[in-house]
């Protein structure tokens, strides 16, 4: 009997308060930090989890699109029904459910800000834990601090014995000195389980992931900015079964950014990931990769960034040699009006394997997201996403295609109302890999 992913089953909210302008949108990426001051409001991300930049289990957001005032603590709860027709995704044998999802949360910043600072979602196959390289924004002021904790409490009507809680804290401290000088600290811990089917077991993998990161900025003049960032990423599961994948990575980055034109900007970017495996089953190695490209703030409305490198990755095992591929990154954010919005991203990427067997898996992840404001308290969007994922040192490939909508209403300044409807397929060339899933849900959201 096969699992299958619970795709859709997040049910995050995705309101944003009653009288905010609607010029106030902006563009936040899915890992982006940015300061309180240049970031006025956050464009929430989309109610399913499917896609691929997405981690399971991710922070959803909703302090984001939910503060409805300003302040130093902003405590929120959501409560929801989802129906899903393919609990564990067995193309055989289906097992649909019901199950009642309670995210309560709070978010600390300082100084006091209406939003989150930080959304960081963070991936597990991913080497260091990132999928995609961040924008960061200095901001204008000096000092911002930001801590949150979400819990994600699951009550399976059919499959009790599937209940969990899942757990995920982020916290923020970023300075920028006088003269051009930034440092900046961020960590992501969470307790969570990969979607159903992503193994070799049948059963829920449940996991602790901790993201530590360090990030050195210096402005050398008006047009030159360096960075230097180490992370530091653990994974660990709780039953011995997924012992092999567990492991420590340490990454070690260099970036350089030149503006020639008022808003665009060269840059070169290096990295070398020291990738650990606790047990000898899946072969440690050491990663480097070198991008260029460009960085592109067309307007205030609109970000681009670009990059295409190449990597090369050498196993310590003995006979598997070495790995070189061609990397590639696309970030787009654009405003079109002030009640519109759309996010695309795209990446060519190797990531860490999930199963025996395998040296390491090469990734294509495509996402889009589109928002429409259709009244100042009613907020709809759709979303798309394609991931191909090619084993390599087995002869498997695995496309994920999926897409979904959901609408939001404003109720009363404190109070939303959330639903939305989520479709996911894996088409694999190992027969019994496949599956499709079903999924919507309802949801009441609180918030302070």
């Amino acid at each position: 009997m096969k699992r299958k992913v619970f795709a859709g089953a997040l049910v995050a909210c995705l309101m944003m308060v009653q009288g905010v302008a609607a010029e106030e949108l902006q563009v936040a990426m899915a890992d982006e930090v940015q300061a309180p001051e240049v970031s006025r409001a956050i464009v929430p991300t989309t109610l399913s989890s499917g896609g691929p930049f997405d981690s399971s289990g991710s922070f959803y957001s909703l302090g984001e699109t939910l503060g409805t005032k300003s302040g130093y603590i902003h405590p929120y709860l959501s409560i929801g029904e989802t129906f899903t027709d393919n609990l564990f995704n067995d193309d055989s044998n289906k097992k649909s459910d019901f199950i009642t999802r309670i995210i309560p949360g709070i978010w600390f910043a300082r100084p006091a800000s209406r939003f989150q600072p930080i959304s960081l979602n963070t991936i597990n196959t991913a080497p260091g834990g990132l999928e995609l390289t961040r924008f960061r924004d200095k901001g204008t002021g000096r000092f911002q601090a930001f801590a949150g904790y979400q819990a994600d409490v699951l009550l399976h009507k059919r499959f009790d014995e599937e209940d969990r809680v899942n757990h995920k804290a982020q916290a923020l401290l970023s300075y920028n000195f006088r003269g051009g000088l930034g440092l900046e600290v961020l960590n992501v811990y969470e307790i969570n389980s990969d979607p159903y089917s992503t193994g070799d077991s049948t059963e829920l993998d449940k996991f602790r992931s901790n993201l530590l990161n360090a990030l050195i900025t210096y402005d050398i003049g008006p047009k030159t900015i360096v960075e230097a960032e180490y992370g530091f990423y653990s994974l660990n599961y709780s039953s011995d079964r997924n012992s092999f994948r567990e492991r420590n990575d340490h990454r070690f980055s260099g970036r350089a950014f030149y503006r020639f034109m008022p808003r665009t900007s060269l840059v070169l970017e290096y990295n070398y990931i020291d990738i650990n495996y606790d047990q000898n089953i899946l072969s440690d190695s050491n990663e480097h990769q070198v991008l260029g490209g460009i960085q592109w703030e067309q307007t205030a409305k609109s970000r681009w960034r670009f990059l295409a490198g190449y990597s090369m990755k050498d196993f310590d095992q003995p006979g598997l040699g070495e790995a070189s591929n061609l990397l590639a990154e696309v970030q787009f954010n654009h405003r079109f009006t002030p009640k519109s919005f759309m996010q695309l991203q795209f990446s060519r990427r190797t990531n860490e394997s999930e199963t025996i067997g395998v040296d390491y898996i090469l990734s294509h992840r495509l996402q889009l997201r589109y928002y429409q404001r259709i009244l100042p308290n009613l907020l709809a969007s759709v979303n798309f996403y394609y991931r191909e994922s090619d084993y390599r040192g087995e002869s498997r490939k695995d496309d994920y295609l999926g897409g979904g909508f959901d609408i939001s209403y404003v109720l009363t300044r404190w109070l939303s109302l959330a639903a939305g409807y989520e479709y996911a397929q894996r088409d694999s060339n190992v027969s019994d890999r496949d599956y499709d899933s079903n999924t919507a849900f309802l949801n009441l959201v609180f918030s302070l």
